[in-house]
C-alpha cells in the first residue's frame, strides 16, 4: 500500500504551489491531477496552431504572492509584457476613451484615496467583506473619475456583472498590494515562459525536490475516520455500467490538501464527516448564481486590433448588442508564439450570470449578440480568420466577489473537525486574483500543516 505524508487533489496554480513547498520542505508528497493538463483552469491548450488559455489570461501579483512561491523551490516566475493602457467604452456615447481621460484632469483626488487606501492595514481591510467598494471610496472622494478607475480595474479582475456590487475588501487587498509592490493602480503580465512553461516549471520544482505527479487520476473520496484523514481512494479502472462498483486502490495519508472549488468539493469529502454548518457554508457558495462566468470569444485576424496600445487591456460595462461587461485584450501582442506567424490572437469575455449559464438557448443567443457587439467596438474583428467560443461556467472562474460572498463569509481552509484536510482553493476564504489567489491560498494550507512560516514569507499576506 503506497503511503504519503500528504496528498494533493488538482494540479493548478494551488496544486503545484502545494506541491512544490512541501516536496521542497523534506515531505513526502503526491499531487493527482484528472486531466491530461497542468494548470487546472488556467490551463494552456494548442488548437490548429494557436495557444489557448481557457481561464487564466495574465498574472496578477507584484511579486510577494506566487513570484515568491517560485523563488522559493528554486524557480523563476519571468514577469514577461505588461499592459500598457486601459481603454474603456462609454456605452452612451458609443465610443472609447482611455481611463486616464476620467481622472486626468486634477490627480488631486485620486492621490488622497491611494494614500487612505496605502495607510489603511489589511486588518481593516478586513472588516468591509460586508460593504461594497464604492461605499469605501466615497469615505475619501466623490470624484466619479476616481471611483471610475477602481470599479472599471473591478470589472476587469473580477468580472462581476455589477461593478458598483463588488466588495470593497477583495478588491481594496488588490489595490493596496499593487500599490505598494508595484506603484500603480492595478497590475499584470504575462508569464515569459507562457503558461504551459509556469505550470511545467512549477511541475519540475515538485519532482525535483522528490514529489510524485499522477496526471490522469482522480480522487474519488477522502477517507476520515474518527475525525482525522487516513488516505484517498483512487478508482482503479473506469466502470463500464451503472450496476458496477469501481474497484479503488487506497493510498494512505495523514493529510489531504484539496484545490477543488466548493461546487465539487463534497463530491470527494463526505459530508457527513463536516459540521453542517461548515457544509453549509459550502452549498450556500455552490449555488450558480453565484459563480463567475462568461462568454468567451478567441479571434484571430491577418490585421491588428486596438485602440491606443499593442498591450491595451480593454473594458468596459455594456457591451453595445449584448449588454454584457467585459474585457478585451490581444493575446499575440503578449506573446507572439500563441499564434502563427503574421496572424492576431484576439481574446475576449462578456460576463454572464452564473444562474443563465446553464441555459443553452440562452448562452447561443447572447453568444452572437456579444460576437455583434464586439465587431461594433472592434470593426477589425468583423473578418476572422479563426474563431474559437468557449463558455466558463464548469468549471467557473470563482464564486463572484460582492459583499457577503467574501473573506470571512466563506468556509475556511482548514476543515474545522477533520484533522488533516484542508482546501486550498480560491473558492475558500483566500484573498487576491486568479491564479496567484489560488498560490496564496496553498501558502496558507501548507504553513498551518507544517506548523510555521516560511522563510521569505514573513510579510507576505494570506488566508
Amino acid at each position: 500500500m503506497a503511503s504519503y505524508d500528504v496528498v494533493v487533489i488538482g494540479a493548478g496554480a494551488a496544486g503545484l504551489s502545494a506541491g512544490a513547498l512541501l516536496a521542497k520542505e523534506g515531505k513526502s508528497v503526491l499531487v493527482c491531477e484528472q486531466s491530461p493538463y497542468l494548470g487546472g483552469r488556467a490551463m494552456a491548450v494548442k488548437d490548429q496552431g494557436y495557444t489557448v488559455n481557457i481561464g487564466g489570461h495574465l498574472v496578477e501579483d507584484g511579486g510577494s504572492g506566487i513570484t515568491r512561491i517560485f523563488e522559493n523551490v528554486g524557480k523563476k516566475l519571468i514577469h514577461g509584457k505588461v499592459n500598457a493602457e486601459m481603454p474603456v467604452w462609454d456605452h452612451e456615447k458609443l465610443q472609447w476613451g482611455s481611463i486616464r481621460d476620467r481622472y486626468a484632469t486634477d490627480k488631486t483626488e485620486l492621490k488622497k484615496v491611494i494614500k487612505a487606501l496605502v495607510n489603511t492595514s489589511w486588518e481593516e481591510l478586513d472588516q468591509w467583506d460586508d460593504r461594497n467598494l464604492r461605499e469605501w471610496i466615497h469615505q475619501y472622494t466623490r470624484d466619479q473619475g476616481v471611483v471610475d478607475l477602481f470599479e472599471f480595474i473591478s470589472v476587469l479582475e473580477c468580472l462581476t456583472d455589477e461593478t458598483w456590487d463588488h466588495s470593497a475588501s477583495d478588491n481594496l487587498f488588490v489595490r493596496k498590494m499593487h500599490y505598494e509592490e508595484k506603484h500603480m493602480a492595478a497590475y499584470s503580465c504575462w508569464p515569459g515562459q507562457g503558461w504551459d512553461g509556469m505550470w511545467r516549471d512549477l511541475a519540475d520544482a515538485c519532482t525535483e525536490h522528490g514529489g510524485e505527479i499522477r496526471m490522469n487520476t482522480t480522487v474519488s473520496r477522502a477517507v476520515i475516520d474518527n475525525g482525522e484523514i487516513k488516505g484517498v481512494e483512487i478508482p482503479r479502472d473506469p466502470i463500464i455500467n451503472t450496476l458496477e462498483a469501481a474497484e479503488v486502490d487506497f493510498i494512505e495519508t495523514g493529510c489531504v490538501i484539496s484545490t477543488l472549488p466548493v461546487w465539487n468539493v463534497l463530491d470527494v469529502v463526505p459530508e457527513s464527516d463536516l459540521p453542517n454548518w461548515y457544509s453549509g457554508q459550502i452549498k450556500h457558495l455552490a449555488q450558480d448564481k453565484y459563480r463567475v462566468s462568461w462568454l468567451g470569444l478567441y479571434i484571430a485576424t491577418d490585421e491588428p486590433v486596438y485602440h491606443y496600445d499593442p498591450k491595451e487591456l480593454a473594458t468596459w460595462v455594456h457591451d453595445p448588442v449584448a449588454g454584457l461587461p467585459g474585457f478585451f485584450f490581444t493575446q499575440s501582442n503578449m506573446d507572439p508564439t500563441s499564434a502563427p506567424p503574421g496572424k492576431h490572437l484576439h481574446v475576449m469575455g462578456g460576463v454572464i450570470p452564473g444562474s443563465k449559464a446553464a441555459d443553452k438557448e440562452y448562452v447561443r443567443k447572447n453568444f452572437d449578440k456579444f460576437e455583434q457587439g464586439m465587431g461594433i467596438m472592434y470593426p477589425g474583428l468583423k473578418k476572422p480568420v479563426w474563431r474559437r467560443r468557449t463558455l466558463v461556467f464548469n468549471p467557473g472562474f470563482g464564486v463572484i466577489q460582492k459583499p457577503c460572498l467574501v473573506g470571512s463569509y466563506r468556509p475556511h481552509w482548514r476543515a474545522p473537525n477533520v484533522a488533516g484536510l484542508y482546501f486550498a482553493s480560491e473558492t475558500f476564504k483566500s484573498r487576491g486574483i486568479g491564479v496567484d489567489r489560488a498560490a496564496r491560498a496553498a501558502l496558507s494550507c501548507v504553513e498551518d500543516y507544517l506548523g510555521r512560516r516560511l522563510d521569505g514569507f514573513e510579510e507576505t499576506w494570506r488566508y
